[in-house]
């Protein structure tokens, strides 16, 4: 029975269907199929979008290198820039993003051929299976904070072929508010705030531990003080010392090189658990954030770079100026990198997305796994 599985791949923007794969029960010579073989539509609500189609190979697994063009799955490659290849929905009324079921059919427009010269009819299927690129890497727990009670759904990746003689860094990644909820799945997908450093390319020189958690959809990863102040830690950040503590007692983690990152409300997140548990982190990068400018002498000894928009419209930018402006004041090891008025709109991005440009960039990347705590 042939089989239609999507691929997703997490581009800056966040998650899309980037490419669908046909699995026959025989072997497809792919050398005459075109883009025009095959159509293939998304149910978008009530409304059917037919996807473009860019390219069309066979294969003899879900790889997306074409080799022999034979093989028993035929990769339909898609233009992933299109609107609908976006798989999440975002609610501007409960400020959350929702994933919805993703739901394609698939026509075979023309009778092709196996190599050995059978015909298969044309046809059309739905989707039956999803593969998340990179996402599937990462393996899904949930901690029990035995000291509050608090649970944190939390994602998981290790880097392959572990030296048991070696120590790697570990990578926290906080997501923002849109993530929030328990299905443990969506903080990996929105952006590449998690999985850019799962990427092969980077784990081939900085092979890393990466953690991220998941924040309830009634919390946040701080709370607001009266008068409109941030950003007092909830349980939820309170339990993640615990958590990453608990990580370097059972994997390979060098306790040396454990960093914190995350955007808007994890940017918070970001300066708050620094400032809780100065002691644990070598790096941190937060990213249109803000925190309590009374803590930072508790990590003045922190190396940290920071990303904001001078016009982001959620954040106000003030909030990472003041900070970096203190530390600088306080002897502080702080980078800071602020996007002027109209830069990421003029990229096609909105003004509150820093977390584009700043993971997009080697030398960020780099900067970080540089850090050591104690240097």
């Amino acid at each position: 029975m042939n089989k239609v599985t999507l691929l997703t791949r997490i581009f800056p923007e966040g998650e899309r269907v980037s490419e669908v794969v046909v699995e026959y029960d025989s072997e497809i010579d792919g050398s005459n199929l075109t883009p025009d073989s095959y159509a293939v539509e998304a149910k978008v609500g009530d409304t059917t979008v037919e996807r473009t189609i860019k390219k069309v190979y066979a294969n003899s697994s879900f790889d997306l290198v074409c080799s022999t063009n034979r093989g028993r799955f035929v990769i339909i490659e898609l233009d992933h820039k299109e609107a609908v290849a976006k798989t999440l929905v975002f609610s501007s009324e409960t400020f959350l993003s929702e994933r919805p079921e993703l739901i394609y059919t698939v026509t075979q427009k023309v009778a092709i051929t196996t190599p050995e010269g059978e015909t298969i009819a044309p046809f059309t299927l739905q989707n039956t299976d999803e593969k998340h690129l990179i996402v599937d890497d990462f393996q899904a727990f949930v901690y029990r904070d035995e000291r509050s009670g608090v649970e944190v759904p939390y994602r998981f990746f290790a880097p392959r072929n572990v030296n048991p003689d070696k120590k790697y860094p570990l990578v926290v990644f906080l997501h923002g508010a849109g993530e929030r909820g328990r299905d443990n799945f969506i903080q990996l997908v929105a952006n590449k705030g998690a999985v850019v450093w799962a990427q092969p390319g980077h784990q081939a020189l900085h092979p890393s531990f990466v953690l991220a958690p998941q924040c309830p959809r009634e919390s946040s990863w701080t709370g607001v003080l009266s008068g409109g102040e941030p950003f007092e830690p909830n349980p939820e950040l309170l339990a993640l010392p615990h958590l990453i503590e608990n990580l370097v007692s059972q994997h390979n983690i060098d306790s040396d090189r454990i960093y914190v990152t995350g955007l808007s409300m994890g940017g918070f997140g970001t300066w708050a658990i620094t400032m809780e548990s100065p002691h644990l982190f070598a790096g941190a990068i937060p990213v249109c954030g803000g925190g309590e400018v009374k803590k930072v002498d508790r990590i003045k000894h922190i190396p940290i770079w920071a990303f904001h928009a001078e016009d982001d419209p959620l954040v106000p930018v003030a909030f990472s100026r003041s900070l970096v402006r203190s530390l600088a004041e306080r002897g502080g090891r702080a980078k800071y990198t602020e996007f002027l008025k109209d830069y990421l709109e003029s990229q096609g991005w909105s003004a509150h997305s820093s977390w584009i440009p700043a993971y997009e960039d080697e030398t960020v990347i780099n900067w970080l796994f540089e850090q050591k705590r104690g240097q």
